[in-house]
């Protein structure tokens, strides 16, 4: 990509500090040498980004590195280019809980005003950053959820021709998994690289949820690296499953509608594992990306879906279908009370795809507090 502005040795020496002061540590554990669980539940090798501000996100801020990249390259509006600076750029993101803090905290650490765009209707502790400081946050309609992002994204951008006549801030985004869908990528690696160092086994398979592709592509494509013959198997909520046709028709399986019964999105008002499923309706790149590197693909569910599911009248062959799922309110109440719905939904599936003797590692993103 073209370097259009020069970054002065005082800015450089910002990002530097910004870098190497929001770098976090995972923690890497076998789930039964911190609870007592039951058997089938050896073997399962937690990678646990719950204590980290920003979780996945801020293993090795990805924000703080996109954002120098937009300082690099600037944005354009109308016919030219415009340098993105503190003094004329206000940034925005847009998340569904996660990448938000870490967003936040780079573009803080740069001398930035930000605003965060994110669905209404999510668990309130979502939208309060963990050091309890004020976010200028803007909520999109509930029932819209994701797909209500983009919109008002654009609805800012289109501002930025009048704001720039008037002299106003304009509006930048990372646009962290589309832009900086190759840095994000490479820095979600570094969750497998911390792993190889605590852990001196094998990996037989990872977990990991879909969501924009992001973590599937950064852990799965670092993961097959170190550990060649380890499998990939990514995890979406059953309420949606649009995923899981994209994957079926590149494998040649029955679809979601021929499977199921109903079309894809169609439970998506009982959606409670956020972050796992695919966002309707929006093209991601990291999304299809991942797809060439997943071996499996699973979806899980939870007694209010299967309920509304049982709504649809579906035949016994169906039910049966559905019944057989991972159920990730089936945990332990001891990991229940610790992660939370999409974490709990790779462990899930991991046990429901463990054979004896091997290790399987699963992403855990955030804890219980975050609902």
């Amino acid at each position: 990509m073209a370097t259009r502005f020069q970054i002065s040795e005082e800015r450089e020496a910002l990002f530097q500090k910004a870098v190497e002061e929001l770098q976090h540590r995972i923690q890497v554990y076998h789930l039964n040498d911190r609870f007592d669980l039951p058997p089938e539940y050896e073997g399962i090798l937690a990678i646990d980004a719950s204590k980290v501000p920003g979780c996945h996100y801020s293993v090795d801020n990805v924000f703080a590195r996109i954002i120098r990249r937009l300082e690099e390259q600037g944005v354009k509006i109308g016919d030219k280019y415009i340098q993105v600076t503190p003094e004329n750029t206000i940034l925005f993101e847009s998340s569904s809980g996660n990448a938000w803090v870490a967003f936040v905290n780079a573009a803080r650490k740069l001398g930035y005003e930000c605003r965060v765009i994110m669905p209404d209707g999510l668990p309130e502790p979502r939208y309060q950053h963990p050091d309890g400081s004020k976010i200028d946050i803007i909520r999109t309609p509930k029932e819209e959820y994701v797909l209500g992002m983009p919109k008002k994204m654009k609805e800012l951008v289109i501002q930025n021709r009048q704001r720039l006549a008037e002299g106003k801030k304009i509006f930048v985004s990372p646009n962290h998994s589309i832009y900086g869908a190759d840095i994000t990528v490479k820095a979600m690696g570094t969750m497998i690289d911390q792993l190889v160092e605590e852990y001196d086994g094998l990996v037989d398979k990872l977990f990991v949820s879909m969501g924009n592709g992001a973590s599937a592509c950064g852990l799965g494509e670092s993961v097959k690296a170190k550990f060649p013959t380890a499998k990939v198997y990514v995890t979406e909520s059953f309420a949606y499953g649009g995923g899981w046709d994209k994957f079926a028709k590149r494998k040649g399986l029955p679809s979601y509608l021929e499977l199921y019964g109903i079309e894809p999105g169609s439970l998506m008002a009982h959606f409670k594992e956020i972050g796992t499923n695919a966002p309707i309706g929006i093209e991601l790149p990291l999304q299809e990306r991942a797809l060439k590197i997943i071996d499996e693909y699973v979806l899980i569910t939870n007694q209010d879906v299967l309920n509304a599911f049982k709504q649809t009248h579906p035949s016994l062959e169906k039910l049966e279908r559905v019944h057989k799922l991972p159920k990730w309110d089936n945990a332990p109440a001891i990991l229940y009370l610790n992660y939370g719905n999409s974490s709990l939904g790779n462990i899930m599936a991991a046990v429901h795809n463990l054979k004896p003797g091997e290790t399987c590692a699963v992403t855990i993103y955030d804890g219980r507090s975050n609902y």
